[in-house]
């Protein structure tokens, strides 16, 4: 048995982002091409007041969590995961949702469904095609850790 221990700092450019493209007896996630960047974001809503019995003192209780986030990249035509998201583009309702894989370097993953809600449309003439927008998390997302 490996008992080697990762340690240290990994590139986000080492982690796989994929979206489920099929939904059959053995799912399918693929990789979407050409992402730049993948910014998520856990915000967290914490109650707060202010108890005569703890003296005028501030207390908190953190009742709730949202998983937020946004991407940018490039459009890449025939890309399965790429073509999956552009196919989002003027979706409403359910199906504007899409389930979402991140694995990171370690081993470990996380799991998450989300509406997605892309933004860019076309640039200069110079410019690549861009596939960008914004992640509204669905629920309670499934961290796995490495093993």
């Amino acid at each position: 048995m490996d008992t080697t221990v990762t340690v240290g700092q990994f590139a986000v450019s080492q982690c796989a982002v994929k979206v489920k493209t099929a939904s059959t007896p053995t799912e399918t996630f693929s990789t979407i091409a050409d992402l730049e960047e993948v910014t998520l974001t856990i915000e967290a809503n914490t109650e707060t007041w202010y108890s005569i019995a703890e003296g005028g003192w501030q207390n908190a209780l953190l009742t709730g969590k949202a998983l937020t986030g946004s991407f940018s990249g490039k459009r890449c035509l025939g890309d399965t995961g790429n073509d999956f998201i552009e196919g989002l583009r003027y979706a409403i309702g359910k199906d504007s949702e899409a389930d979402f894989e991140i694995d990171f370097p370690d081993g470990s993953k996380l799991e998450f469904t989300a509406v997605v809600a892309l933004t860019d449309v076309l640039g200069a003439a110079t410019d690549v095609a861009p596939l960008s927008g914004d992640l509204t998390g669905k629920g309670k997302p499934t961290f796995t850790p490495a093993e």
